[in-house]
């Protein structure tokens, strides 16, 4: 029996049959009903237009020309409020991680707004990873985005497994710091996350509204003035602060921040960065001119702003 290349056409494209299904209504075989469909994009039987919107196709080819060493990953581009912005850039990494980090046994994790949005939106792809905090957290104030309670809904999420760190992220001194990372329980899950797979985290713009630095109440306001003093732009899980020009700074209270140190965090195989919005252009500029992202998850708005 003849059946026109344009019935077949129709019959996949318009009525969603799959080949199979084609193959049993027509006595073809499914190989042949596979060639006739690549026939039909070949002699232009079938035509496919994409309707890219706002989606620059070419952007990601650019950024990867401008920081080759960096593989970025760009959202959909969200016009909205800042919340709408976070589950987007929440849903593409967590898309991202499904699967491409499938097989690792470890993976240390940040704190933020951003990777709690991460973390809700993860499915079972990691249920054999061990999710674990990179610094300390205790739930303050009721905001409830410090690693620990990331790591927890991550494992849960996934079925997976999740770390803790008994201990605040940022201790009141640097004399109280050093004593808790001396402690057995600490010492052994930092040397877990120093040892992982790969790292989640994110960067922000230290004097942002809304940002977790501010929100976290561990800074006097004195010690604030005392930051945006040294001229930091850049906050790195609050492990370092960096100013424009990538340099360190504000030493004396990153030094009290629970967690691995900044060489530590370099060394772990897999950097992936997620950040996003518009005041976070040039932390993440400052933070992939620092080489310390291998990936980023980003927002087109940003990742223009890269390109520019």
């Amino acid at each position: 029996m003849y059946v026109s290349p344009a019935r077949i056409a129709h019959m996949y494209y318009e009525q969603g049959l799959t080949q199979q299904q084609i193959a049993n209504e027509t006595s073809l075989s499914r190989i042949r009903v596979s060639r006739i469909l690549q026939q039909a994009r070949v002699d232009g039987t079938v035509t496919i237009t994409i309707d890219y919107g706002r989606f620059d196709p070419t952007l990601e080819v650019r950024l990867s020309e401008i920081y080759p060493d960096t593989r970025i990953v760009v959202s959909d581009s969200i016009d909205g409020s800042t919340d709408a912005l976070t589950a987007s850039l929440g849903a593409t990494t967590a898309h991202y991680l499904a699967h491409t980090l499938r097989d690792v046994n470890s993976l240390a994790i940040g704190w933020g707004t951003t990777l709690r949005a991460v973390a809700e939106r993860l499915d079972d792809s990691l249920a054999a990873t061990t999710f674990v905090p990179l610094l300390g957290g205790q739930v303050h104030a009721g905001l409830d985005v410090h690693a620990n309670s990331i790591a927890e809904v991550m494992a849960a999420r996934s079925g997976g497994s999740a770390m803790r760190i008994f201990a605040p992220a940022i201790a009141e001194s640097v004399e109280a710091r050093d004593t808790l990372v001396r402690s057995a329980s600490v010492r052994q899950t930092l040397a877990r996350a120093a040892g992982a797979d790969a790292v989640l985290f994110s960067v922000g713009a230290p004097f942002a509204a809304g940002t977790t630095l501010g929100k976290i109440g561990y800074f006097t306001a004195e010690e604030i003035e005392q930051l945006r003093d040294s001229g930091a732009q850049c906050d790195l899980i609050s492990l370092a602060y960096f100013d424009a020009d990538g340099e360190t700074c504000g030493q004396e209270l990153s030094d009290r921040t629970v967690s691995l140190t900044l060489d530590e965090l370099s060394s772990i195989p897999t950097k992936i960065c997620v950040a996003g919005g518009e005041s976070k252009h040039e932390a993440v500029r400052i933070a992939l001119g620092l080489g310390l992202v291998d990936v980023l998850v980003t927002d087109e708005r940003t990742a223009r702003s890269l390109a520019d």
